[in-house]
């Protein structure tokens, strides 16, 4: 009860403080909400370079403080997102100010302010594509009060444009935030980019095997799971039986959350089994994989894009118990761009199996508007958005 009633106070203080400076002008100022690292994917640098009368804000999660410090240093102001009367002083001026406020996730501060009607509030997203249902289509928010449910809503009404690689993208949300088909702007991912920079995936491929010489000519297998937070974060990897099936031609990289629990790898099958990749994001890995193994990821939604890209298998071992908890996207049988297995005999016989997945109709659907100059059509439809302040 403690808790609704501060998050009540809070947006209310926050559509206070807003009403109170709705005097204040829109300027030539651009915010920026960032809660995963690297998803922008330079956007915000090279808008900075190239329009740098406009004054650009960034306020950010504890995730993204090495992003903030780089962006400091080319001189962006940049504050941690709080919950705070400090935090709400310094941020709702530079709300009602802003031609344009970006953003790349849910953020509850959005449900508070009364913006000012020349701002334009853009989401950016943190994914490609979707598996997993969030929002309205999350069954964990059927199951709020009418009060959560209500201030979620605030939240999504608040977003005017979504930046999708696809309608099929642009349809999710109209389902999960219920944004009207109007403010769908299906012109690119700009993380998508990076997919097809050929200097930096040759870059990337030479890096990985320096650190990992006996790699190369083998086959690697990446596996790369969600992370769930309901559980202790071990998962139903048999290394051995692996190991006995596919060891003479693959090895296995395994990309885990922090809280996951690597199961106990026996001496014999370090050469087969890696999961010291810490140095290495999972768009690294993506570059040298054969053969991803995934479940409810967006990850395959950029694999999809490389040229190395034979094989996705999905090991959904409990996926009728995730729909339930978490939700899967409908149709997804339908759409996915590989086998849906749900045991280690699946995952070794999908593997087994001598066929190379075609990617083309799933990128027509998913992938329709990721060319690799996404990232330069999203600067030119911010850029308009100043037009009648710069003239």
């Amino acid at each position: 009860m403690k808790k609704q009633v501060a998050k009540i106070l809070y947006v209310w203080l926050i559509r206070f403080y807003s009403f109170f400076l709705k005097p204040l002008k829109v300027k030539k100022k651009l915010v920026y909400l960032m809660s995963f690292p690297k998803n922008e994917n330079g956007l915000l640098g090279t808008f900075i370079e190239q329009n740098p009368t406009i004054e650009v804000t960034l306020f950010y999660e504890k995730s993204c403080e090495c992003e903030a410090a780089q962006f400091k240093k080319i001189g962006v102001t940049a504050y941690p997102i709080k919950k705070s009367l400090g935090f709400i002083k310094k941020a709702v001026p530079l709300f009602m100010q802003a031609r344009v406020i970006l953003c790349d996730n849910y953020f509850p501060i959005l449900a508070g302010l009364s913006l000012q009607k020349e701002t334009t509030v853009i989401q950016i997203w943190h994914a490609n594509g979707a598996i997993k249902r969030f929002g309205l289509e999350d069954p964990a928010t059927k199951a709020r009060s009418s009060f959560d449910i209500k201030r979620f809503e605030q939240v999504y009404q608040q977003i005017d444009e979504y930046i999708v690689g696809s309608k099929m993208m642009g349809q999710v949300f109209q389902n999960s935030y219920n944004a009207v088909e109007e403010s769908i702007v299906p012109i690119g991912y700009p993380r998508s980019d990076i997919y097809f920079e050929k200097n930096r995936i040759r870059q990337k491929r030479e890096y990985f095997y320096k650190k990992f010489p006996e790699l190369r000519g083998r086959k690697i297998i990446l596996y790369a799971p969600t992370y769930r937070e309901d559980k202790l974060g071990v998962y139903p990897l048999d290394i051995k039986h692996l190991y006995e099936e596919l060891g003479n031609e693959y090895v296995l990289i395994m990309k885990k959350h922090p809280h996951i629990i690597t199961p106990l790898v026996e001496n014999h099958y370090e050469s087969f089994f890696y999961d010291n990749v810490h140095d290495f994001s999972i768009e690294d890995l993506l570059v040298v994989t054969d053969c991803l193994i995934t479940d409810y990821s967006s990850v395959p939604f950029e694999f999809t894009l490389l040229d190395n890209a034979k094989k996705i298998i999905f090991y959904c071992y409990d996926q009728d118990a995730y729909n339930q908890r978490t939700g899967i996207q409908r149709n997804f049988k339908e759409w996915a761009p590989g086998e849906i297995v749900s045991s280690m005999d699946g995952v070794i016989a999908a593997i087994k199996k001598e066929n190379k997945i075609d990617f083309n109709q799933f990128n027509e659907k998913w992938n329709t508007y990721n060319d690799g100059h996404s990232k330069e059509r999203v600067i030119k439809h911010i850029q308009k958005k100043y037009d009648y302040l710069l003239s």
